[in-house]
C-alpha cells in the first residue's frame, strides 16, 4: 500500500517583493496595510491609536504595581 500523494511545495501567501504588506494595529489589533516601503512599519493604524498607547503608557508607569522599574520616580 502506499500512502496518498501530497503536493510537493505548499502554498506560499507571503511574498518578499509584496510592496503592501497586511500589518495589525498594536493598539486596536485591527488590519491596516502599510502606506509607504520606506522607513521603519508603523505599529498604529492611526493617530488616534498612537495617542491612546501614549496616554496607556503615561497610566500604566503611574501605577505602584507597575513591573520592572517601569514606576515614575517621584
Amino acid at each position: 500500500m502506499s500512502a496518498p500523494a501530497r503536493p510537493a511545495t505548499l502554498p506560499h501567501t507571503a511574498t518578499p517583493h509584496t510592496a503592501t504588506r497586511q500589518l495589525h494595529c498594536a493598539c486596536c489589533g485591527r488590519p491596516f496595510v502599510r502606506p509607504s516601503t520606506r522607513g521603519p512599519a508603523p505599529l498604529y493604524c492611526s493617530v488616534d491609536c498612537q495617542k491612546q498607547m501614549r496616554v496607556r503608557t503615561r497610566v500604566w508607569s503611574g501605577r505602584d504595581d507597575a513591573p520592572f522599574g517601569l514606576r515614575r520616580a517621584s
